[in-house]
Parts: C-alpha cells; structure tokens; sequence
C-alpha cells in the first residue's frame, strides 16, 4: 500500500466517518469524485493504478481533470467545484496527518474555484403549486404515497433526502404536529406541519400498517425511495415551463412565507441555513416580495404630507398644463 491509498483509506474510513461525521451523502459525493479521478488517471493519462500516489496528483494533473470533467463529461460548473471541494479536503487531512505533504498540498490548495453564472431559481407560485397538487389521481394507494410525499416535501421545507428519511417515529402528529428532520452537519431539527398534512399523514399511515420503525415512504419492497424516483414524479405533474427539482418545493414554501411576511429568521430557522445569506437569496428571487418591501418604502416615506400644495397653487398647475 502507498502513501496515497493508506492516506485515502484513513480519509474515508476515519476522518470524514468518526471525525467528522460527514452525511453517507457527503461520503458517497467524495467518494465518486476521487472514483472519477482514478479513472481519468487510468484511462485518460495512461497510468497505472500502483502508480498512482503523490507524484501524481500534481496541480496541472488535478487542474486537467477539472477541465476534463467540464469538457468532456459536460458537468456544470458547480458540479466541477463541488469535484474541487472534495479534493481540497482531502489535501487539507493530508497535511494535518503528514507535513511532508505540505508543498504539494498548497499548491492543490491554490487551484481557485470556477466562478458559475448564477442562474434564476425555480419555483412554484401559489396557483401552480395547486394546479400541481390537483393533478394527482389519488385513487391509487402509489398516487397517494406520491402525493403526501410531495405535500410533507413543501409543508416541511426539507430537503429531499431529509423526508426520505423520515420514519413514522419522527412524527408527532398530536394538537402541535411536527417531524423532526437530520439535515445537513448531522442537525436535527423539529418541524411544524400543519393540520392538512397531520391528517394526510395518519390516513397514509393506518392504510399502510406502517411501524414507527418504517420508513415513511418506501417501494413495494420496504426500501427507501431514491431521488431519480421523485424526479420522475414530478416530471410527470409539472405542467410549467420551469425546470423543477425536489429542491424547488423548499425554496417555494420559502419564497411564499417570505410573501405573506413571515420574518427571515424564522426562515432561515426553517431551513436549517447556517447563515442568513443564504436564506437571502430567496427574498431576491420573488419579485411579489420586493415589489411588497418597494411598496412599504414607498408608502413610509410618502405617507406623511399626502396632500400637497400642488392642489392649492392654480398659477402653477396652470403653468405646468400649458407645457
């Protein structure tokens, strides 16, 4: 075993798992990211796996990877900096564990990210999300599992993974519903739902015999749902012209409390945002909010003296009409 696999092993078996206590999400990213660079080392550079330690993974090496998965593997930008992201971190336990490292970890570390075109955020209006909701055919045991998944999905504000998550006993479904939801740095949180989806949720969970050790949504044979299922639904109900993700629910529920003027701390509690920067962002994608907030600055500053002397000075008007 080389410096590289010892030092890789300990990296995901150790560092990210014990040490850190990275989501299996996280892990199973960073593991397809260095899966990825193998293979290009193998197959695009010729070398050979035994080969392959710290004299390999050179800036220039690394950097041609980059582009090689922007190019030639069309992954987006932020797709190629998530790849970057997992690198660097791997560099960074490398120098902590041995500094023999450190040259060729700075200069890893030097590699900056690719600066990405922010694109518009999708999401739902009111009335879309309704007309999406009423599409469903909820005559079928599937179609309703189909349709309170997605009804938690926007109600929780979660992301996808944290719903699929769920089992029936992180649901309180008393006078104050709730669910509680492992997010993101392994925090778990408490969620408010309201009564609608309480009584979605008890109807879902009689008609299936579900146990508080089951998973809340689950195939035919038990199993967690996975993305590309989700994905595959709401393709099938999205009747917009939007591009929309299970993220585009979360971002809707967002956008829409920020409407009715729902303070952004709250949000930003809601959505388990570690900064409120982030939670931001929503506030700047709907232009029903800023068109709200422009309306209120208008209307402080104007709302005194309403009545001007305009009215009252006819010599003026007079004057201002002849123009």
């Amino acid at each position: 075993m080389n410096n590289f696999t010892k030092y890789l092993n300990l990296f995901f078996n150790d560092y990210l798992t014990l040490q850190l206590n990275c989501s299996s999400n996280t892990i199973k990213s960073y593991k397809n990211t260095f899966k990825l660079l193998l293979n290009f080392l193998i197959k695009e550079k010729g070398i050979n796996l035994k080969d392959i330690d710290f004299k390999i993974l050179t800036k220039d090496n690394i950097k041609e990877f980059l582009n090689y998965l922007e190019n030639n593997k069309n992954c987006s930008i932020n797709t190629r900096n998530q790849r970057l992201a997992a690198i660097k971190s791997f560099f960074q336990f490398v120098s902590i564990e041995n500094i023999e490292y450190l040259n060729e970890v700075q200069d890893i570390l030097n590699i900056r990210m690719k600066k990405a075109i922010k694109k518009e955020m999708d999401y739902f209006t009111i009335k879309e999300l309704e007309e999406f909701y009423n599409s469903f055919n909820t005559s079928t045991r599937k179609e309703r599992r189909n349709y309170i998944l997605l009804v938690l999905l926007y109600d929780s504000a979660a992301r996808l993974e944290e719903v699929l998550n769920v089992k029936v006993m992180d649901l309180k479904l008393d006078n104050q519903p709730s669910v509680t939801l492992l997010g993101k740095g392994r925090k778990e949180r408490c969620v408010p739902i309201m009564d609608n989806t309480k009584e979605l949720l008890k109807q879902y969970i009689n008609e299936n015999n579900l146990t508080n050790s089951s998973y809340l949504f689950s195939n035919s044979k038990g199993e967690k749902l996975n993305s590309r299922t989700i994905q595959i639904m709401i393709n099938k109900h999205n009747k917009t012209n939007k591009k929309i993700s299970p993220h585009s629910f979360r971002r809707s529920r967002a956008i829409h409390l920020l409407e009715v003027g729902v303070d952004i701390i709250y949000i930003r509690d809601l959505l388990n945002h570690s900064s409120i920067i982030t939670t931001e962002r929503y506030a700047k994608a709907s232009p029903e909010y800023k068109n709200k907030m422009l309306a209120k600055t208008y209307s402080n500053i104007f709302q005194e003296n309403q009545q001007t002397s305009w009215n009252n000075d006819k010599d003026l008007l007079e004057e201002l009409l002849k123009l």
